[in-house]
């Protein structure tokens, strides 16, 4: 590599965008906007066009009835799929057995899948569906692609990715965008930085050069012509630039082989490229990356089964090489790969052994970065109308907003910029996401910051005078608090909002019985999340630990289910001898 092709590279300046950008949407760059460190990162989008019946991609894990007779045509057998971790509800998943590699690598904790994932203005259950603000033309493939891709403003998604946005802030300046993509989105388009097209086999810097060799040969002609007005000659002049750009480019590119362990299909060739633009990232100037590839084929109306299965092992295949690729190049901690999709399918299968046009759907986020070892989200009950459901749809129990504002944080956006990028997850909205992010990627959670945190207040739905909420946070292990019933709520108030970590809790006669609660989180006392449905180990007495990872936190409630111990006249108590909150103010 020569000091000229490297100083070309990394030295050029860019090109200004002409026209009027909103002052709401103009991110200025190295600034309070960008918390970045000077280390490498890249994500990859991978986008399954047509909507992937991501309900038969993740799956429930047991023998659930309700899956079976909601899908009596496309159901996957238990030979038809691995077990992968737990829901953070506690709700055994498998995935689809054709994606053996992604089985590994997320009960290996590098990986994970997001359970019940949509396009969502505000959040949205069966209770408040018609009195809540719902994204545009759902079911439609176009808008629900915008939706995906971009972020919801005052009155409907802007114009730009919120991809696009993050690179206006963390891209390098390069004459070469960080940005880069093998087909048409939204998702990388910025109000500055705009995302150049890729093959699978080189740089596509004009059109006209993937044309014939006539063709190009003419047009070298023409941009080397000595002839015409001053105009034609400047004219000249920069497409000569973009020809000698397109060359210098595809030549730092050129020292970077292929990695045939990349699969040879479509998807695999993609990818292959991918791994070449991460690897010239220093020759580029590039300290973020992100990256658009594609797959298609997934709107499937009719014998789904064969034709979907095939995709998914397509998918298998290649995101599993390309990971392990990453390992030599000790890139395999600093990349995330993301699928994103029109939007879900239907619950119920229809008449042509296919899947209508869905809303909720379940998405996978793969590499080392990501905090596996569970599955984000709760997994929704396959009933047609039933609590999740808007008739046929699942109705998302998580934003893909959110997905995207935990991707830009962890590549380095600062809380403000994801303010502006993601408004609708701002906690000041009356009916506010429990948390900005999904907790899928805690590296952007300062952990040397955790410690206990102040809580300002406890109540309880029932309790005793001789054990009141309070005894559990008194710091004595030799008090506690007691109510007898199933739902029976402990609420707790944090003396500020935090991001909560961890959440610790001790009981009297943990060892010898195991207590069932849910935990949930609200930063208003009105609007809660589930996290989990805890089974204690019914080992110990002493502090156990439940991760919690979630931000914009004010309020935890703890619904107690009462105990599976031996004898019935006890089964209903409910206790906390001590409790503590891990984590940071926010």
């Amino acid at each position: 590599m020569s000091i000229t092709r490297r100083s070309f590279l990394k030295g050029a300046s860019g090109t200004a965008v002409s026209g009027m950008v909103p002052l709401s949407l103009s991110l200025p760059m190295n600034s309070a906007f960008a918390n970045t460190t000077n280390d490498y990162r890249a994500i990859v989008c991978l986008f399954l066009h047509g909507g992937n019946d991501s309900f038969n991609m993740i799956v429930p894990g047991n023998n659930d009835a309700q899956y079976t007779t909601a899908r009596p045509d496309i159901y996957l057998s238990n030979e038809e799929k691995l077990s992968i971790p737990d829901s953070e509800a506690g709700q055994a998943l498998a995935i689809n057995a054709r994606m053996p590699n992604l089985a590994e690598m997320l009960n290996q904790g590098q990986g994970a899948a997001l359970l019940n994932i949509g396009t969502l203005v505000e959040p949205t259950n069966k209770q408040n569906l018609y009195d809540v603000k719902k994204p545009n033309n759902l079911g439609a493939h176009n808008k629900q692609q915008t939706a995906w891709q971009s972020s919801w403003g005052d009155s409907g998604y802007h114009p730009y990715g919120w991809a696009g946005l993050m690179m206006d802030v963390l891209s390098s300046g390069s004459v070469v965008s960080d940005s880069m993509s093998f087909s048409g989105n939204e998702l990388l388009t910025g109000t500055i930085s705009k995302d150049i097209s890729l093959s699978s086999g080189e740089i596509k810097a004009m059109d006209a050069l993937g044309h014939s060799n006539a063709v190009n040969n003419q047009f070298t002609a023409l941009v080397n012509s000595p002839y015409g007005s001053d105009f034609k000659q400047t004219y000249n002049q920069h497409l000569k630039g973009i020809l000698d750009f397109q060359t210098e480019l595809q030549s730092v590119v050129d020292t970077y082989p292929e990695d045939s362990s990349i699969p040879s299909s479509s998807l695999g060739l993609q990818l292959r490229m991918v791994r070449r633009m991460m690897q010239a990232a220093t020759d580029l100037g590039h300290q973020r990356q992100v990256f658009f590839v594609n797959l298609g084929g997934f709107d499937n109306h009719r014998s789904q089964r064969g034709r979907h299965d095939g995709l998914l092992e397509t998918i298998d295949l290649a995101v599993s090489a390309f990971h392990r690729s990453l390992d030599a190049l000790s890139l395999s901690e600093k990349v995330v790969t993301f699928t994103l999709s029109d939007f879900g399918r239907t619950i119920e299968n229809n008449s042509n052994q296919g899947t209508d046009h869905g809303w909720g759907s379940n998405q996978l986020v793969v590499g080392e970065a990501v905090n596996g070892g569970r599955s984000y989200g709760r997994y929704p009950s396959f009933v047609r109308d039933g609590d999740d459901a808007w008739g046929n749809k699942f109705i998302p129990s998580q934003s893909s907003e959110q997905l995207g504002a935990t991707l830009c944080r962890w590549m380095g956006l600062s809380e403000q910029g994801v303010d502006l990028i993601f408004p609708t997850l701002s906690p000041s909205h009356n009916n506010a996401f429990s948390s900005r992010y999904l907790g899928f990627l805690g590296d952007y959670l300062d952990k040397e910051q955790e410690a206990e945190l102040p809580i300002l207040a406890v109540s309880a739905s029932e309790t005793r005078v001789d054990h009141t909420p309070e005894m559990a946070i008194d710091g004595n292990l030799f008090t506690k608090w007691t109510a007898k019933g199933q739902g029976i709520q402990y609420l707790i108030e944090l003396s500020a909002t935090s991001t909560v970590t961890k959440l610790l809790y001790s009981q009297a006669k943990g060892d010898v019985r195991q207590y069932l609660f849910d935990v949930e989180v609200s930063n208003n006392g009105i609007n809660f999340e589930l996290v989990t449905q805890v089974l204690t180990p019914g080992n110990t007495t002493g502090f156990v630990e439940q991760l919690i990872g979630k931000t914009g936190v004010n309020f935890i409630r703890l619904t107690c289910n009462g105990n599976n111990g031996s004898d019935p006249k006890l089964v209903l108590w409910n206790n906390f001898q001590e409790i503590k909150v891990l984590g940071y103010t926010a």
